[in-house]
């Protein structure tokens, strides 16, 4: 057999295996006897897992470690399904509430599926619970049910020293929710006293939008100011600006949907209704995510005035109907990574523009809906959410949403 290597830079936990000294990276010369070995340690857990593969190419080695882990999560998911029984470490409790957060628990009558951003947040702060328990009492493990007052307080003292409020409060809601489905879900006799924990006070925040002027002055920079961004330590400089980049501002201003609403805008999505209003339908992504199927209730973005200029400016006349996204129609870039390169560009020149007001480019949604509710009121919903209307077959509108995309094509001006 070939004498094995690894790379400088090792991936995927993989080291070199001899099955006579039994033992990895010996610098032994049983070439004979040498394999590759995957290697995991369960993150929440910190069980050690590890399989002997059969490749004799590093390449290929990575490729069957990763198929090893993936069907040990299978593994570990299906032993849940199928154990019995409630005694176990509050460690293993936790990976219960993982699979039961992503919806693949054997309480499919409760069935609970969230987004994986919520789940990871929600036990990310379990996980760091299960730490302090077993920094403060010197143990490596306990049972959810040996858990007291006093691991609650000094879980609580870490989070006061580390986090502000909002963050303190979504923690502890968080540990609060996790017990209540040990005890009512997995009928483990124990109290909550998560529940003691007093919530804190959270400032509310002024909602910052952008003036015409501030807004007019981003789009200044971008003709004016450098394209290049310093982007790493080491001096590496980016690139902030593509040639359709003022546009993308000012459709992300008219339309003022999420950013993955926008950059998911076609010429085709755009229709004109019997009495002449011209609106775009957008895809309730959000809801979609969250129910896991397309919905039948979009969200409605009215062309107004101002917007209806740009898009002439952009080919409307010759585009209407294209399968051709508004930003970036040459689709040089995935919908994940425009909205980050929209993100930094929107900062990159908002600093440019000398602002020192820290607005994002989800401002941009808060300053529409502003100015859209000054003219609208409670009218505003109908078109931000479509009000909970159907839209009627052959884009038919029903005529309460049709009078609200009337009065915002007609009446709403950004910055008045």
């Amino acid at each position: 057999m070939k004498k094995l290597k690894l790379p400088r830079h090792i991936r995927n936990g993989i080291k070199i295996w001899c099955k006579k000294c039994r033992q990895n990276n010996t610098g032994c010369n049983h070439y004979e006897y040498w394999c590759y070995r995957a290697n995991f340690i369960d993150p929440i857990t910190g069980h050690h897992r590890s399989k002997m593969l059969v490749a004799d190419n590093y390449d290929d080695a990575v490729i069957e470690s990763l198929e090893f882990k993936k069907n040990k999560d299978v593994q570990k998911v299906n032993s849940e399904i199928s154990g019995e029984g409630n005694d176990y470490t509050l460690a293993e409790s936790i990976l219960k509430y993982d699979t039961y957060l992503s919806g693949n628990s054997q309480y499919q009558h409760l069935h609970k599926k969230v987004s994986n951003k919520h789940k990871n947040e929600v036990i990310g702060y379990c996980k760091m619970f299960n730490e302090s328990i077993k920094t403060n009492r010197h143990v490596k493990w306990i049972r959810p049910n040996e858990i007291n007052r006093n691991d609650v307080s000094y879980y609580y003292g870490l989070l006061v020293e580390k986090y502000k409020a909002v963050t303190i409060n979504k923690a502890i809601q968080s540990l609060k929710t996790f017990i209540d489905f040990l005890i009512n879900t997995e009928d483990i006799i124990m109290k909550n006293y998560f529940k003691e924990c007093i919530r804190l006070h959270v400032p509310k925040k002024n909602i910052d939008i952008l003036s015409k002027e501030e807004f007019d002055a981003i789009l200044t920079a971008v003709d004016n100011y450098t394209p290049l961004k310093q982007t790493t330590k080491a001096g590496r400089k980016d690139n902030m600006y593509y040639p359709w980049l003022k546009n993308a501002f000012k459709i992300f201003l008219f339309v003022g949907g999420r950013r993955e609403e926008v950059l998911n805008l076609k010429w085709s999505d755009m229709y004109i209704s019997e009495q002449g209003v011209k609106f775009f339908y957008i895809r309730n992504l959000k809801v979609e995510r969250i129910q896991k199927k397309q919905v039948d209730v979009p969200l409605l973005a009215p062309v107004t005035a101002d917007f209806e200029k740009l898009l002439i400016e952009m080919g409307m006349n010759e585009k209407m109907g294209l399968d051709e996204k508004l930003i970036d129609p040459k689709n040089e870039f995935t919908i994940s990574t425009l909205m980050e390169k929209l993100t930094d560009a929107f900062t990159h020149y908002r600093i440019g523009a000398g602002i020192e007001k820290e607005v994002t480019l989800k401002h941009l949604r808060k300053t529409y809906l502003t100015w859209t509710n000054h003219i609208m009121g409670n009218e505003t919903s109908k078109i931000s959410t479509a009000g909970g209307s159907k839209v009627l077959r052959d884009h038919y509108l029903a005529p309460d949403v049709l009078t609200a995309l009337e009065l915002a094509a007609l009446k709403v001006k950004i910055f008045g």
